[in-house]
């Protein structure tokens, strides 16, 4: 049975279903009615055709593609729900009990950030799941992931931050292809302070205004939607890395899997800590205070919703502190002793 509405209709709220050919109208009083109704018409059919658990993951797939999430972020949430639902993908999600799904939780392996971002990414697949009518209850509501998050990744320091870009611009003038493309787009990773899966993702018509600025023009906040300048020492190696492709291209063309790789091989490398891709987004921070940027400047350059998330993760709260500290020392210029 296919469900549609509400619909307005002559000051009153209608609903039309269809089964067999065989149409049905209900027309209700306000919109809330309405919406009620198709829910328990939706979980109805979903309990008489047994929408398994499974089908429900490939639904919600299926329409976060057509939202226009980027299909790498569609296929891990896809995989996170299933290493929750995992024992009960055959079974109907609307015959999921909280009790069965709070054991679920529970029965979860792997550190606490992992946990809590199955978790999470679960809850909203529920609160949808609910509003299609596939269940009745909201499940995971007051369910948490027990521990508590690690907050920010392992960072370079300003000398280690010098040898790593060193070394990446060293294969960056490489004549090999693949270390030419290792070596710019882990760079891209400090000198822009991008996501893994921003640098994976940046097309050749992202470099605009003759690449001098990159734009990130997808990503799942607002804030996210962002436009960087491009250094100008740095403009030749991304003006490379584009030569000979169309607008609609992969500048890098190379999975994040990859990108992690070799950022680690080049801190090897260059025998600085191994920091992973995203350590090298708050290592950007870290460089920008250092430089004097306010942590406003870095929080848009980061692409991030709020200062709180940038300090609270990535850049070092104190760094921001200590240069307006300092700039206050400045002022106390010694005047000559006679």
């Amino acid at each position: 049975m296919k469900t549609f509405g509400p619909y307005p209709h002559r000051g009153r709220w209608r609903v039309v279903t269809r089964q067999a050919g065989e149409q049905r109208v209900y027309s209700f009083s306000t919109e809330k009615e309405a919406q009620i109704e198709i829910n328990r018409l939706r979980l109805a059919a979903a309990r008489q055709v047994g929408i398994s658990t499974e089908k429900a993951i490939a639904e919600y797939e299926s329409i976060l593609t057509t939202n226009g999430l980027r299909p790498r972020s569609v296929q891990t949430t896809g995989y996170r729900l299933r290493k929750l639902f995992q024992s009960v993908l055959p079974v109907p999600l609307a015959t999921i009990t909280p009790a069965k799904a709070r054991e679920l939780v529970t029965a979860l392996a792997g550190s606490v950030d992992s946990r809590k971002n199955i978790v999470a990414e679960a809850k909203t697949f529920c609160t949808r799941a609910k509003e299609r009518g596939w269940i009745d209850t909201q499940l995971l509501q007051d369910v948490r992931a027990e521990g508590k998050r690690r907050c920010g990744k392992t960072k370079l320091t300003v000398d280690e931050s010098k040898k790593f870009l060193a070394a990446c611009l060293q294969l960056a003038a490489s004549s090999n292809p693949k270390k030419k493309t290792a070596g710019v787009g882990s760079a891209m990773a400090l000198v822009f302070g991008l996501r893994a899966s921003e640098i994976t993702g940046l097309q050749v018509k992202n470099l605009d205004a003759d690449g001098t600025i990159i734009r990130i023009t997808t990503a799942k906040s607002r804030a996210g939607i962002r436009s960087l300048a491009v250094p100008t020492w740095f403009k030749p190696f991304l003006a490379e890395l584009a030569d000979g492709k169309q607008p609609g291209d992969l500048l890098v063309g190379h999975d994040r899997t990859w990108l992690h790789r070799s950022v680690r091989a080049i801190c090897k490398q260059a025998g600085v800590t191994e920091a992973p891709p995203h350590g090298l987004r708050g290592t950007h921070g870290d460089l920008a205070l250092v430089g004097a940027a306010t942590p406003a400047a870095v929080s848009r350059a980061l692409g991030h919703e709020s200062q709180e998330v940038t300090f609270r993760h990535y850049a070092d709260r104190g760094l921001a502190d200590q240069q307006q500290h300092m700039q206050a020392m400045e002022t106390l210029v010694p005047h000559p002793i006679n």
